[in-house]
């Protein structure tokens, strides 16, 4: 496994009536509405070298989405890109872990135990 560091698709706008809408169509109903507080993402690459599992962080570097999960499929998941359209920061994967049981144990003190996990490899 790779992991990454990056920017790249994280200058998203405040959402517009139609995109909510659209929302509810979405491979990722509970991603979108997060989007525009997302300023760095984590991605884990599987040996194929595509995405497996993503999260967002705010520009605080605290998780606001992580995935995929049940509800979600994932925003680099959705995506034909591969490890070497990226090149960006790699980070080790103490690190992506820890911000991945961070996302998901702070939204299931919430609450929210819909949010189950799903690992690559």
């Amino acid at each position: 496994m790779v992991y990454l560091k990056s920017s790249k698709a994280t200058d998203w706008g405040k959402p517009s009536l139609l995109s909510r809408l659209m929302q509810r169509l979405s491979a990722n109903p509970d991603y979108e509405k997060a989007f525009p507080d997302v300023s760095e993402w984590l991605i884990e690459f599987g040996e194929d070298q595509l995405p497996g599992r993503e999260i967002g962080l705010n520009s605080a570097g605290v998780p606001v989405l992580a995935g995929p999960n049940e509800r979600n499929y994932g925003f680099w998941l959705d995506t034909n890109m591969k490890l070497s359209d990226f090149g960006n920061e790699v980070i080790d994967r103490a690190f992506f872990e820890e911000k991945w049981n961070e996302f998901y144990s702070k939204n299931i003190q919430q609450g929210n135990q819909k949010m189950s996990t799903k690992s690559v490899g």
